[in-house]
């Protein structure tokens, strides 16, 4: 009866700890990440692939820079300059320049230099470089 219990316990904790997001660091982040693909879902089977980094510094500004891939656009790069925090282990990001609207995204996985991010409603598969 007891390792019926035990074993019941133990499953139970392994389930939710598998789903728990990653507590965030500051230094966690520092440095340049590149977006290997974005997607509305998680497995990232919905995803479209960018040219994409962000670059985290230490002053709580982080600076996107998106590569255009189509020879027909208008803008060949587009670069952006946002203000970030970390807090209670998540990242709290300027929603887009010159607005005050901020978002949190949520690291659902980090390994290494690899890492998951949720942001409202995409995720960010990123890879640090």
């Amino acid at each position: 009866m007891k390792f019926a219990k035990l074993s019941t316990f133990t499953l139970l904790f392994f389930a939710f700890s598998v789903n728990a997001d990653v507590q965030l660091t500051q230094a966690d982040l520092l440095g340049t990440w590149q977006i290997d693909k974005e997607s509305v879902d998680r497995e990232g089977t919905k995803s479209r692939s960018l040219n994409t980094t962000w670059t985290f510094r230490e002053d709580g500004t982080m600076e996107g820079k998106s590569q255009e891939s189509d020879v027909h656009a208008r803008i060949d790069t587009l670069r952006a300059v946002l203000n970030y925090s970390v807090e209670d282990g998540k990242l709290v990001k300027q929603a887009a320049p010159g607005r005050s609207r901020m978002e949190t995204c949520t690291a659902i996985e980090k390994e290494n230099d690899n890492m998951i991010l949720k942001c409202r409603s995409n995720y960010f598969f990123m890879t640090k470089k």
